[in-house]
């Protein structure tokens, strides 16, 4: 409930109440959370988390986006994982979901969108009811747009296209199409913030995104599939340097974009970038402990190969060096024996 709490305090802080119903919005925000399912990580703990990052960004950069597109992103981080089934776009396209039957692209993406616009039209939801209607439809809009940014998928054509804008020095706050551009940035990385928070929480948050990537891969394996080894619970060791990966292909190109373009998110960056040099040092330490493990074994194998006690055993005959034999000696001591006057007797 605290979450909830916070979720409104966010919303009135940034918007206050002239254009919005108190109880509208309350009860809209308990709906939104009752409509995240129950599975390890996508649930409504990652939609607040998600929003709280975006309401920092908005506050720290107050003239970055207009009214009613910092509207669309609050809204959108809040509600961008809607119902999800904790199984990733891939997954419910193989499976052939009745999902994927509908929506062909952005499967799930499409679906937390849908699942947002059916929340707002329920009686006493629909907290955008004093917008007028250009408002209301440029708002709806834009939290598509928002919402469908959140598939990593479309992050990659969206960060080429903003990164040639800023080599090129072309970005235009003016234009509408580079403003989308940023905000498709900004809602990938809230969705990313696990990444660039504190280490332990980054820490905890991982065990929680691997439980549902194992998840996925146990119903892979179900099905007679492979899963790849991020989703194998047979390769956790792995753990570590998937998240080295990670963060240097997605999060840290992400974060080091917004911040070209919107500098105040400098935090975001920082602290992805104190998160994989820990994840680094993880994967030195885990490949060193191998290194020693491999090394004692090779080591107990080479000792396997002698006798069990080390020692070189005499031969009946004489060897190849001509060294004397057991009868040599023997014979030697018992002719010096009797030269000596003995009986060979002790």
């Amino acid at each position: 409930m605290d979450k909830v709490r916070h979720s409104i305090y966010m919303f009135v802080d940034l918007f206050g109440l002239t254009r919005f119903e108190k109880d509208c919005l309350i009860r809209f925000t308990l709906t939104v959370k009752k409509n995240y399912r129950r599975v390890p990580y996508h649930n409504w703990t990652h939609g607040f988390s998600v929003a709280n990052s975006m309401y920092t960004i908005i506050k720290r950069s107050p003239k970055s986006f207009k009214p009613l597109e910092c509207l669309a992103l609050f809204i959108g981080s809040l509600c961008h994982d809607l119902d999800h089934r904790g199984k990733n776009n891939k997954f419910m396209l193989e499976t052939e979901s009745p999902l994927a039957a509908i929506y062909t692209t952005s499967t799930l993406e499409h679906h937390h969108f849908n699942q947002t616009v059916t929340i707002l039209q329920q009686e006493g939801h629909n907290i955008f009811g004093k917008l007028t209607s250009n408002e209301y439809k440029q708002v709806l809009g834009n939290i598509k747009h928002c919402i469908l940014a959140t598939d990593l998928a479309l992050f990659f054509p969206n960060k080429a296209k903003l990164t040639k804008l800023m080599d090129e020095d072309k970005f235009d706050w003016e234009s509408m199409e580079h403003r989308l551009l940023i905000q498709a940035i900004a809602m990938t990385a809230c969705d990313l913030c696990a990444s660039a928070k504190p280490w332990d929480v980054q820490v905890e948050t991982v065990k929680v995104i691997f439980e549902e990537f194992y998840e996925q891969g146990d119903a892979e394996k179900a099905v007679g599939k492979s899963p790849i080894p991020m989703m194998d619970r047979d390769k956790v060791d792995e753990q570590a340097q998937s998240q080295v990966g990670f963060l240097s292909a997605i999060c840290i190109p992400c974060y080091e974009l917004l911040n070209r373009v919107i500098p105040n998110t400098d935090k975001l960056l920082d602290g992805c970038k104190a998160n994989l040099d820990r994840w680094k040092q993880i994967v030195d330490e885990e490949k060193k402990k191998n290194e020693a493990i491999m090394k004692r074994k090779k080591e107990e194998e080479d000792g396997e190969e002698e006798t069990d006690t080390g020692i070189e055993e005499v031969n009946e005959e004489e060897d190849e060096e001509g060294e004397e034999t057991l009868e040599d000696i023997d014979d030697e001591c018992i002719n010096n024996d009797k030269d000596q006057g003995g009986d060979g007797n002790t």
